[in-house]
């Protein structure tokens, strides 16, 4: 055996070591054991390929690594109750034994993540709830502020008015246009913002909540 062949082996250990007793990496380091012991029974390097083109090593090895990334991914995510994010590592743990080549594992999960991302993307549509709660706070505060008779109209009326206005303007012509380029039957559903990865996300109680869901219906005129 020549240098260069016991060096591989070395390499070869090396990288299945870094799997073993790893809960999360199972696959990987099966995939990687293979690999050594392919690589430490064979006579020479050549026959080392052989093995590797023969057994498919190589494809099971990227293949094993996705799916224990995958499957930890969806761990996480169905704990956290993260289910559209959800969808992208259960979509390719279904379809990843499907693939016959580093290239085509590649284009199948670029694939499916490019369709989650849109899927994210649209759900991120429900945060403009949240990120509206300075300007309706604003609004609110206009309106119940106690100021002199001669200031009411002004203070009271026309500017929380006029803040609505441009809420709705805003609205039409920039928010919902920019979610419909992503979606073209696109529109608010408020039953997201109780759903829990957004419903985390806005540190007030319900009735709080509540009372801004009406006020934001308002300023957005929805």
């Amino acid at each position: 055996m020549d240098q260069r062949h016991k060096e591989y082996i070395e390499y070869y250990k090396s990288r299945m070591l870094k799997y073993k007793d790893n809960s999360i990496y199972k696959n990987s380091y099966e995939s990687e054991k293979a690999l050594y012991e392919a690589m430490a029974n064979a006579s020479d390097l050549e026959e080392f390929g052989t093995r590797l083109q023969e057994g498919k090593l190589h494809i099971k090895n990227a293949l094993a690594l996705v799916k224990d990334q995958e499957t930890e991914r969806a761990k996480m995510f169905r704990e956290e109750k993260e289910f559209i994010r959800l969808q992208s590592p259960e979509r390719i743990l279904d379809v990843i034994d499907t693939a016959d080549s580093e290239s085509s594992l590649i284009t199948m999960v670029n694939e499916i993540e490019a369709e989650v991302s849109k899927n994210i993307s649209i759900d991120l549509f429900t945060c403009d709830f949240y990120y509206d709660f300075m300007m309706l706070e604003n609004i609110e505060v206009y309106q119940n502020a106690e100021v002199p008779d001669e200031w009411k109209k002004e203070i009271n009326c026309e500017n929380p008015e006029r803040m609505i206005e441009e809420g709705v303007k805003d609205w039409r012509e920039q928010v919902l246009p920019n979610a419909r380029l992503w979606d073209p039957n696109w529109n608010f559903n408020f039953e997201l913002i109780w759903e829990e990865r957004h419903r985390r996300l806005i540190p007030v109680p319900d009735d709080v909540i509540k009372k801004r869901i009406g006020q934001f219906k308002k300023y957005r005129g929805i």
